[in-house]
């Protein structure tokens, strides 16, 4: 394609059509490294040729930028158009729409995070999209309503990684675009059904080649370190992971998510001995991880604080520690089949077969832990994004028998 390298921004208050509508879709919105002052918009070109993406902060303000493509690859039979922004201002609202020889497309707009450690963030995490797609579809549209900062989607889009699947997995995701036209960015790991490396790179843009990276979010109030569970545990990524941790050791928390989880709550799944050994050491030399999010098993968990321990007491290698150990949360299920949990440790607070996916909140204080059962999402109504950290009276929240809230503190 020969495409002409420009874009353009603009802001408005409601998702508005053009006269000549431009012939693009799946429109996504990622954070990969800085949430307050980087974000990258990705969307495939069906036609046509590219002129600019245009955004801007309000409407009808004249200021628009302009920015070229940063890169464009074919794959998943998809032609993605990739725009890097940076030098974003945090905690600002920017609308954008997308030019090309056929039209303009509509007006959406995403919001970039505070960069002040002050202010709260509001996550959805979770992962294992895979084949149920009208579970997804009421997911995303809960994604809609809950308006989070950002959804850590923790792998296994697809069941099995084939272009029919992806169109799919993206026609999907565009019911998590609000009516007001807001995209919920995504940080992304890869899963044991993503086959390879590349698709999360020619897809979401991921920064590394072997897709581990880190993203900052409010200041120094957090760092969110995605890991492949499907590589080498050892080697560069445990480097990686080591340097990482150290460099912001002084941040008030951090975060891993990867896709295996170390010990499965499903009898059927293996337990991950090599993260236990190369990733559990890394993450327990420093105060501020207190938790690790995790997929893969169709079903839901919630740990105890645990410690790695080698003693006779210890169940697969884990003790509960409440002072200072971490909690481990998640193992699916956005759509994949449901598994029962029956693999209960000694030190695992609740576990179930239940779609859901988990509403996090991280402040300087504490971090809260919510798991959403998102069937009802009808019912549901809609937050703002001044309103976000408001749980909605009617949403349906999974409950432990010690309640439905964990809260997550420093180190004692």
């Amino acid at each position: 394609m020969n495409t002409v390298f420009r874009v353009v921004l603009i802001v408005i208050f409601c998702v508005e059509s053009f006269g000549s509508n431009s012939k693009t879709n799946f429109v996504r919105v990622v954070f990969n490294k800085n949430a307050s002052y980087e974000a990258t918009i990705i969307w495939n070109q069906l036609s046509g040729e590219f002129i600019q993406l245009v955004m801007n902060k309000s409407y009808p303000d004249q200021n628009a930028s302009s920015h070229s493509l940063s890169d464009e690859n074919h794959y998943k039979g998809m032609d993605n158009h990739v725009v890097r922004l940076k030098n974003l201002e945090p905690n600002t609202r920017y609308y954008f729409y997308i030019e090309d020889s056929e039209g303009k497309n509509n007006i959406y707009y995403f919001t970039t995070v505070s960069d002040d450690s002050n202010d709260k963030i509001s996550f959805i995490a979770g992962g294992d999209s895979r084949d149920i797609r009208n579970v997804r579809v009421m997911a995303n549209r809960m994604v809609s309503k809950l308006k989070a900062h950002a959804v850590l989607f923790n792998g296994d889009f697809t069941g099995i990684d084939t272009e029919r699947q992806w169109k799919e997995w993206f026609t999907d995701w565009e019911s998590s675009i609000a009516s007001d036209g807001r995209i919920t960015p995504l940080v992304v790991t890869r899963g044991n059904h993503e086959l390879g490396n590349r698709v999360m790179l020619r897809l979401f843009d991921v920064p590394h080649s072997k897709v581990f990276y880190s993203t900052t979010f409010g200041g120094d109030l957090l760092n969110l370190i995605s890991l492949n569970s499907e590589i080498w545990k050892f080697g560069s990524q445990r480097l990686f992971l080591r340097k990482t941790l150290k460099d912001h050791k002084d941040y008030y928390w951090q975060i891993p998510q990867y896709h295996r989880p170390v010990r499965a709550h499903v009898k059927a799944k293996k337990e991950m001995n090599t993260q236990y050994k190369n990733f559990v050491p890394e993450f327990e030399k420093f105060n501020n991880v207190r938790l690790c999010l995790e997929n893969d098993s169709h079903t839901c968990k919630i740990t105890w604080p645990i410690i790695s321990d080698d003693s006779d007491q210890a169940d697969e290698g884990f003790i509960r520690n409440d002072s200072i150990g971490i909690v481990y949360a998640g193992e699916g299920c956005w759509g994949a089949p449901l598994r029962a949990a029956d693999d209960k440790k000694s030190w695992t607070r609740d576990a179930e077969a239940v779609n859901q996916f988990n509403l996090i909140f991280v402040s300087k204080e504490k971090i809260e832990l919510r798991t959403v059962l998102y069937e009802n999402v009808d019912q549901i109504e809609e937050n703002t994004e001044d309103s976000r950290f408001v749980i909605p009276s009617n949403l349906e929240l999974w409950g432990p028998n010690n309640g439905k809230l964990i809260e997550i503190y420093p180190r004692r």
